[in-house]
């Protein structure tokens, strides 16, 4: 079917209009946002803090006269009308952004995450517990190709965060129905995070236990599930 002559001459302009509103719909989305990041108990966690505590001697080194809590008032305030001016501004675009999956939910890292939380889980057999799976480790590896896939990292990452309580309640009932099939044994399944503070090359170097605390422990019956 061949094109009207009208479309043929609009066909550059249209194309370029398409194209500039597609970049600008782009840039849009890429703006940095705080994203799931919005919550109170985030802000809480020692990583946050203690950028707040950084940000706060280095205002205070330039002059200013400002103590954490109030760094971390006004910029709630501010991260809490710039969120509600981009929403208003992404909200009509929204579609544009689905059908083309075009969304941007991945965030750049603005800190070192000096409180990391390593998942750990755990099956009662004979009523002892037994370590089946450690991230990252080699000795206790049940599912690793799964567990440590990149995409799979990305979202226990999330899970260790009280906003994405959610997510970590969904996987912890998946793992359950995995761990009820390959450990028949087995009668509990025990998920949790240690969450600890990195350690500097000296604490390193002389051997030194990581100092931190078991977080968001899930123990689930593996009997009823099989």
């Amino acid at each position: 079917m061949t094109a009207p002559p009208w479309l043929k001459s609009a066909w550059p302009n249209l194309r370029a209009a398409f194209v500039l509103f597609h970049v600008v719909a782009l840039f849009l989305m890429a703006i940095p946002a705080p994203g799931g990041g919005m919550s109170k108990s985030a802000w809480a966690d020692p990583t946050v803090q203690g950028e707040f505590q950084a940000w706060t001697e280095r205002l205070n080194d330039m002059g200013a006269d400002i103590t954490v809590e109030e760094l971390e008032d006004r910029l709630w305030s501010l991260a809490t009308v710039y969120m509600e001016k981009r929403k208003t501004v992404l909200d009509p675009i929204a579609p544009y952004y689905r059908y083309t999956g075009t969304t941007q939910s991945w965030r750049m890292f603005v800190a070192p995450h000096r409180y990391p939380a390593r998942l750990h889980i755990e099956v009662e057999e004979g009523g002892t517990w037994r370590e089946v799976y450690v991230m990252r480790s080699e000795e206790h590896a049940w599912r690793a190709e799964q567990l440590d896939n990149d995409r799979m990292r990305a979202a226990i990452f999330r899970m260790s965060w009280r906003p994405y309580r959610r997510i970590w309640v969904t996987f912890t009932e998946w793992a359950a129905d995995r761990a009820a099939e390959d450990f028949p044994e087995a009668t509990r399944i025990r998920l949790r995070f240690f969450k600890y503070k990195t350690q500097g090359p000296k604490e390193i170097a002389a051997g030194k236990e990581l100092d931190g605390n078991w977080i968001q422990t899930v123990m689930l019956d593996l009997e009823q599930r099989r």
